[in-house]
């Protein structure tokens, strides 16, 4: 694809992302004191870092690509690391929460768990997230059907089938956001595959602005779901 292609789609990711890392953070880490030293494995880009941030006092993002970490933003209490979790640049018995915002899936191995429980304190939470945006119901109003692709993703994997943790909380359900008709417009065309269906149904010198003014005479409010898992663990001593 065009370099142009994929600057249009990355435009409409950076223009709006629902704010679910901080619904489920907020839902689960809001009530408990602030963390002295927090780790976040798998940071990508430090959206799911920048939400953690408000409730740990310093805080690490550790992230395997390059690319990645080269566009975290600076903040104060932020430190960013090319890395992965089986090697965390940390002392032992320093880090009191670490979390996985989508991220374990691709990290989840016996090294990762020998890592955790030598970095993490006696009473540290760790702490499993991950959610899927559902968009068939708004994309079926435009009179557009995706076809279903098979993936080995799993977004509920945990460590309660790991012996080294003990299960504090684990639960899935589904979150409602409200969002204007621009918001919508911006995470429908922010996939390279619902772009390119936008872009067939809304052709013309500005798809998204056809797209906009479609979703507008549907509605002016619109709600979009998304299914979130959670998981909360304290490592066994």
């Amino acid at each position: 694809m065009s370099e142009e292609y994929n600057q249009a789609i990355s435009k409409h990711y950076a223009a709006y992302r629902p704010p679910l890392h901080q619904v489920i953070l907020q839902a689960n880490l809001g009530a408990l004191p602030q963390f002295q030293l927090g780790l976040d494995i798998g940071c990508g880009t430090g959206v799911s870092t920048l939400a953690l941030a408000k409730y740990c006092q310093q805080l690490h993002g550790v992230e395997p690509s390059t690319s990645m970490i080269e566009q975290t933003k600076p903040s104060e209490g932020i430190k960013y690391h090319v890395g992965d979790g089986e090697h965390v640049p940390l002392p032992d018995n320093s880090v009191d929460v670490v979390t996985f915002a989508g991220s374990l899936s691709y990290a989840k191995s016996a090294a990762l768990v020998t890592e955790l429980q030598r970095v993490c304190q006696s009473a540290a939470r760790v702490v499993v997230y991950d959610f899927e945006v559902l968009l068939e119901k708004p994309l079926k109003l435009l009179g557009i059907e995706m076809e279903l692709t098979e993936s080995n993703y799993d977004h509920a994997i945990n460590f309660s089938d790991c012996d080294a943790f003990q299960a504090m909380k684990v639960y899935k359900e589904t979150v409602e956001l409200e969002v204007s008709t621009e918001e919508l417009a911006h995470v429908l065309f922010s996939s390279s595959k619902r772009y390119n269906k936008l872009v067939e149904t809304f052709a013309g010198d500005d798809p998204f602005a056809n797209a906009v003014e479609a979703l507008k005479q549907l509605s002016q409010k619109h709600v979009i779901q998304a299914d979130t898992y959670f998981a909360m663990y304290q490592i066994n001593a």
